[in-house]
């Protein structure tokens, strides 16, 4: 009995030229945190430390990385985030480019600034070479917005990184600190 190609026609192609970007956990079965970026581990070991001891929602972040809905909520939550950086005192102080990744379900985003808007690519491969870097999961972003947890703890803690020139990293601390949930951020 002889087998048709056809299966291998189109499964071939989709195996081959998959972006790395649906190695996030909404899209994959295993996380990989050694390849994502260096320093991913260390922030995910923080992550889980913080949720342990309380200072950060341990459901949201078991809950981070799975699910359709939930991928709905943060894709919203990360362009809100692109909103709120726009009007942000630090905005005109970013940098051209930042990638944010999340350890937690291994999703990358790239914030794009010109003209006074900043524009958002989600799902992105990861950082361009040179590229600011945050490092961080997505319930640490949520409660620093909220007011619910500082940008000086989250960085003292290990639960956020942020990766880059001494100014850019000053610039992105800046941008977060001055950035908050009553600039219509909302998880849900």
């Amino acid at each position: 009995m002889r087998q048709h190609p056809i299966f291998l026609h189109f499964l071939l192609p989709a195996v081959c030229f998959a972006p790395a970007a649906i190695g996030c956990s909404f899209h994959a079965l295993e996380v990989q945190l050694d390849r994502m970026y260096p320093g991913s581990f260390p922030v995910a070991v923080a992550l889980r430390n913080a949720a342990d001891k309380g200072v950060i929602d341990s459901a949201a972040l078991a809950a981070s990385g799975t699910g359709t809905t939930n991928y709905i909520y943060t894709v919203h939550f990360l362009q809100s985030f692109g909103k709120v950086l726009a009007v942000s005192p630090a905005a005109g102080e970013l940098p051209a480019n930042f990638s944010l990744g999340y350890v937690d379900s291994q999703l990358w985003a790239r914030y794009s600034q010109s003209d006074g808007k900043i524009r958002v690519d989600i799902h992105t491969d990861g950082p361009a070479a040179g590229e600011p870097v945050v490092l961080t999961g997505e319930v640490v972003l949520v409660q620093v917005l909220a007011g619910k947890l500082t940008v000086d703890r989250a960085l003292a803690d290990g639960m956020l990184l942020i990766d880059g020139s001494e100014r850019d990293q000053a610039v992105i601390r800046h941008a977060l600190k001055t950035t908050s949930i009553a600039n219509n951020v909302s998880r849900r």
